[in-house]
């Protein structure tokens, strides 16, 4: 029998990784205050949130498969989340210039009529090139840095072209999902088989 599949995401990134899998999937955000959300230290935060979103769409859909996944950036443990104006964007690409980042992706999979339930956090590291103003400022004027985490996305050529390094689990860091753990995932509620 098929399950219902839900991305408790609107993210287009993370909905495009999940698409490579070639399953039947909807899309229902979570609509949720993450900045209510605290904890004892950031990795910890980054489940939390994933876990709340999870959980939140779980009540109205309790026999589906829930994914859920939250992402953000740290540089010098500065939280580097959604910036509210475009003047914060083109302060956190400047921060970022030339520097180490850590991006922490929060996964939460819910399969409560098997239940199967994790929650873990993966971390990536990233270090940007020296980024100029002039492509700061083309980077803001033309891509949607407000809906990304660190005003900044790995995902598309602009923003894959500011990154020099990166060293950790690859679709956490430029999709915002770990697809290595969707699919571990998937085996164990029976969708995917290795036979």
């Amino acid at each position: 029998m098929l399950r219902q599949i839900i991305l408790a995401s609107q993210s287009k990134q993370r909905f495009n990784i999940l698409k490579t899998l070639n399953l039947d999937f909807e899309v229902m955000p979570a609509y949720l205050d993450e900045k209510l959300i605290q904890a004892d230290s950031e990795p910890e935060r980054a489940k939390k949130v994933a876990q709340a979103k999870a959980e939140a769409v779980a009540q109205d859909y309790p026999e589906a498969i829930i994914i859920a996944a939250d992402t953000y950036g740290f540089l010098d443990r500065q939280a580097l989340e959604k910036p509210e104006n475009l003047e914060e964007a083109r302060e956190m690409l400047r921060l970022m210039s030339g520097q180490k980042i850590i991006a922490l992706t929060g996964f939460c999979y819910l399969d409560q009529k098997n239940q199967i339930e994790e929650v873990l956090v993966k971390q990536t590291e990233c270090v940007f090139r020296k980024l100029y103003p002039e492509e700061i400022e083309d980077y803001v004027q033309t891509e949607p840095v407000l809906t990304w985490s660190a005003a900044f996305c790995p995902a598309y050529i602009k923003g894959m072209s500011l990154v020099a390094e990166v060293n950790g689990p690859f679709t956490a860091f430029t999709h915002g999902l770990p697809i290595e753990e969707v699919t571990r995932c998937l085996e164990k509620s029976g969708v995917f088989t290795d036979k």
